[in-house]
């Protein structure tokens, strides 16, 4: 049996940006990544997130790409150098729903 929602979340495009988040972040490698990148404000490149997360470089690069399309990251590219920052809005915005679902 489905249970009424206590809440209404908005559209269907909010849904799958909300699931596409949560899904992003529930991978423990995923999190770390992302929680290195979210204690750096200036960001940092994937070998400085590899190395400080304690992850292979090589597995690094596709966790990054997921954190990024879920809208949590965002890049910017300096000559050779990609340089990862934590969405902060993105984020906030997860944290609204969450609190709102927790009532």
């Amino acid at each position: 049996m489905r249970m009424p929602c206590a809440f209404a979340i908005g559209s269907r495009m909010e849904k799958m940006e909300i699931t596409q988040r949560l899904s992003a972040l529930a991978q423990p490698t995923r999190l770390d990544i992302f929680l290195t990148i979210a204690k750096h404000d200036a960001g940092l490149s994937a070998t400085q997130i590899a190395e400080e997360a304690g992850a292979l470089r090589t597995n690094t690069s596709v966790h990054l790409t997921v954190l990024r399309n879920a809208g949590l990251l965002t890049s910017t590219k300096s000559g050779r150098t990609v340089t990862y920052k934590v969405e902060r809005e993105a984020v906030r915005s997860l944290a609204r729903f969450l609190s709102r679902a927790a009532g």
